[in-house]
């Protein structure tokens, strides 16, 4: 009972800040911090509170931590959005939300239908501190991805000579890659720790010796990917869809590494 009702809550207050994003799109964008966007601001530390609550009770048990597919897709949309909080407080980035938010509900009427029962028995610190450490490089890497899907609309405005009505939505298209460029780098160097961790410190964090499976290779050519991109730019100069490509084929191979893994596991082999 108590998980429907706050479901429910947090379904309510993501639906209303979405709702708050898509009205602001009729405005050039702001900051979060702006007077402008102060219930939006408000709905959406509303939102991050009780999702938070609601994932305490779903996640952290007796016997360990419950990273089942559903729950570990909510708790990275989450992380997802605060990170999307942080940096449109300081950045003009709402207008991501007008996709992140209501993929927040999206999943949290997904989760309600999929089973809940694979519990990671509790660890070390080292094991908390390295699925913290994955989960932030995820959810950096994937606010990356969406990120640039927004250049990429924004470069085919430009193409189409419809620049003037796309950039009374977002930011100029300078400021928009500089910012997708901060994203991967930060989430870069996150899944180089965890990779790092993952894989030399295993029996430390996991107590077992390393087992080679599709989790650990997707998540290398992907951190591959993401490294040719970050060199690339630095190196040669690329941006535009050249970034958008390699940054969508990163992330792709991410989310099939942990969440097609998980899901074939759980789903299909019920493990």
């Amino acid at each position: 009972m108590t998980f429907t009702v706050l479901t429910a809550i947090v379904v309510i207050l993501y639906s209303l800040s979405s709702a708050l994003v898509l009205r602001s799109l009729v405005r050039p964008t702001t900051t979060l911090a702006s007077p402008q966007n102060r219930m939006l601001l408000l709905a959406l530390i509303s939102s991050l509170f009780f999702h938070g609550i609601l994932l305490k009770l779903q996640i952290l048990g007796d016997t360990g931590l419950n990273l089942s597919f559903g729950y570990a897709m909510s708790l990275v949309m989450w992380v997802i959005t605060i990170l999307y909080l942080i940096i449109s407080l300081v950045r003009p980035a709402t207008t991501i939300g007008a996709i992140i938010l209501p993929l927040n509900v999206v999943t949290l009427i997904i989760v309600i239908f999929l089973p809940s029962n694979t519990v990671i028995a509790s660890g070390t610190p080292l094991l908390h501190l390295h699925i913290a450490t994955a989960i932030l490089a995820y959810s950096l890497l994937a606010l990356a991805g969406i990120q640039a899907l927004l250049v990429n609309s924004q470069e085919k405005a430009l193409h189409r000579h419809q620049a003037r009505q796309i950039n009374l939505h977002l930011p100029p298209l300078e400021t928009m890659e500089s910012l997708l460029f901060s994203m991967l780098l930060g989430g870069f160097i996150l899944l180089s720790l965890t990779l790092v961790s993952g894989v030399f410190f295993t029996e430390e964090i996991f107590g077992k010796k390393l087992v080679i499976n599709h989790h650990i290779v997707l998540s290398s050519v992907a951190w591959l990917v993401f490294g040719m991109l970050l060199f690339g730019h630095w190196r040669w100069g690329w941006r535009g869809r050249n970034a958008v490509h390699w940054t969508i084929g990163g992330l792709s191979l991410l989310v099939l590494g942990y969440f097609g893994t998980k899901f074939v596991l759980e789903f299909m082999l019920s493990r």
